[in-house]
């Protein structure tokens, strides 16, 4: 089968990856807990588990109709070329039949990790960003989330919202129409 120059690269860069891998267990497992911001598809094994198994094929990306997984492109880290929540652009729905996890080819996305299908992240508030915290009424995230999770209450006048960590599916709606500026008042953090 005829290769062409940039599929030699992938390759050729893929299999220097999967040495690295190999050689580096242990720096592996402490780079994925660094990057705690890199939210994974619904159905993802364990982090490292995940880094291991995930053949950076792009099945997943092409698989989810409203745009919401992206490769993970940075230079000289482990998971280029991963999947990864659009986060703060577009937002998981959690669909039923879970597109993303049927077209993984290699087992990193996978039906039979029941925790991850429910729960990829959890939103977190930066309150000295939030619209609230500054007198403004804005309740858009908790409006977005109604409609999903209900886990997001906004309690008090000038507070910032309350967001229940055993409701929250981390899908990322209320990141993606939080309407604070410069900064965005919502962050996921992976479980």
């Amino acid at each position: 089968m005829k290769t062409d120059r940039a599929g030699f690269f992938k390759s050729y860069l893929l299999d220097l990856l999967d040495g690295v891998h190999a050689a580096f267990p242990d720096e592996l497992a402490e780079f994925a807990d660094r990057f705690p911001e890199l939210i994974r598809p619904p159905g993802a094994l364990p982090e490292q588990e995940f880094l291991e198994k995930c053949q950076r094929c792009g099945a997943c990306v092409k698989a989810c109709q409203f745009f919401a997984i992206k490769p993970v492109f940075k230079a000289n880290d482990f998971d280029d070329g991963t999947p990864a929540l659009r986060a703060g652009e577009a937002f998981c729905r959690f669909c039923s039949d879970f597109p993303c996890v049927n077209a993984c080819p290699s087992g990193a996305l996978s039906l039979q990790n029941h925790a991850s299908l429910q729960k990829i992240a959890t939103a977190r508030v930066t309150a000295e960003a939030c619209l609230r915290s500054n007198g403004d009424q804005c309740q858009t995230c908790r409006e977005k989330c109604d409609d999903l999770a209900a886990a997001i209450t906004c309690e008090a006048p000038g507070e910032p919202p309350l967001i229940d960590k055993a409701k929250c599916s981390g899908c990322g709606a209320c990141a993606v129409f939080c309407p604070a500026y410069p900064d965005n008042a919502i962050k996921l953090i992976r479980q």
